[in-house]
């Protein structure tokens, strides 16, 4: 089979970092495989590093002429058979393209809980273009078409994020990573992943530590990621009056040994497609916290491999962690039931044979 892969994102995220392992495990399988990105963008430097064929096309706005040709052409001369994509700029440019050049099969992926819109370029785009949709969590599929009265064409297919448990069979010792913040082995430390914007709301958790340092005096929180609200949290806990127990540190490549170094994971987003950062708490076995929302009560057993809270609420975020403060067999249990649930249900080799399946099904069908 032939794939081409396509996005118009510069910057590393969940989707990008979902679209590139894809890839890859493809390519792995037997496939040809090829990524339109744009030239110089994160996922366009590390596919070509890893040996993947890249196809530059910059999709700067929705009529974009170069990258349409450059995609209808590669989709003529290496006879593809399908496109998965996402971005709906991408859907507009690439998917068609893709379908005038003859390509059967069009699947656009939504990796955030968002629904579809109801304007007639939805519509043709949806219905016409796409051969299907790929979602990576029940939540993610209900929220879809919800408030349209039209229905997308083709089937729409679940697949989790898989992740790669490599990272953490073996990271860095947890006292090494400690020493390294400046953090005594025995303190206890929360960590939350993810970019630092409004909708990953880690603003409730630098709110919630006063309180939670009433409970537990050593407490530290790790903050790994990069977006507009870096300084705004760095002010938030100055005005808390706990900015020498918040670390900021930023767009790390080395989040498992991180992981490794924290004693719960605290995740706090109001809207999830799938909460990445979650499931990899369970891969580096420690407990997760999380707001319940959207795809998360999927990826967390309440109570058995971690806790849910009930969003933007800052006293029930500290009722969920106040059971870990002090109880160490709770987060060794916990954490052993998280890692064992990503290993059944999101282990990326898995996921990957699930989606070459969805992929073949569509080619078939």
């Amino acid at each position: 089979m032939e794939i081409l892969f396509s996005t118009n994102m510069r910057e590393w995220g969940g989707g990008e970092q979902w679209m590139l392992s894809a890839a890859q495990a493809m390519r792995f399988r037997g496939h040809g495989v090829t990524l339109a990105a744009p030239s110089g963008s994160v996922i366009e430097r590390r596919a070509a590093a890893s040996g993947i064929d890249t196809l530059p096309c910059e999709f700067v706005r929705d009529l974009d002429p170069v990258s349409f040709g450059r995609i209808y052409r590669h989709c003529r001369r290496q006879k593809v058979d399908l496109l998965c994509l996402n971005m709906d700029r991408v859907l507009r440019i690439a998917g068609l393209a893709a379908r005038l050049a003859g390509v059967k099969s069009v699947i656009p992926r939504r990796g955030s809980e968002f629904a579809l819109k109801a304007h007639l370029n939805y519509r043709f785009h949806y219905r016409y273009v796409a051969t299907g949709i790929l979602v990576n969590s029940m939540a993610t599929r209900e929220t879809l078409c919800r408030d349209i009265r039209w229905q997308p064409a083709g089937k729409i297919h679940v697949l989790y994020n898989g992740l790669d448990l490599s990272p953490h069979e073996n990271p860095r010792s947890r006292a090494q990573t400690r020493r390294e913040l400046g953090i005594d082995d025995d303190a206890f430390v929360l960590i939350n992943v993810g970019e630092l914007t409004a909708r990953k709301n880690a603003a409730l958790l630098v709110r919630s530590m006063p309180a939670a340092l009433e409970k537990r005096g050593d407490l530290h929180v790790l903050l790994v990621g990069t977006g507009p609200e870096a300084q705004p949290l760095r002010e938030l806990a100055a005005e808390c009056g706990v900015q020498d127990r918040l670390h900021l540190l930023g767009f790390r490549s080395d989040v498992a040994d991180f992981l490794a170094a924290s004693d719960v994971l605290v995740h706090c987003a109001r809207v999830e497609g799938f909460g990445y950062a979650v499931a990899e708490a369970g891969a580096a076995g420690i407990p997760a916290v999380a707001a319940r929302t959207s795809s998360i009560p999927e990826i967390i057993e309440d109570g058995v491999s971690g806790a849910l809270f009930e969003d933007d609420l800052m006293g029930d975020l500290v009722r969920a962690l106040e059971p870990y403060l002090h109880d160490r067999a709770l987060r060794e249990r916990h954490g052993q039931a998280g890692r064992l649930r990503v290993e059944t249900e999101f282990e990326l080799e898995k996921q990957m044979d699930k989606l070459e399946k969805i992929f073949q099904d569509e080619r078939t069908g």
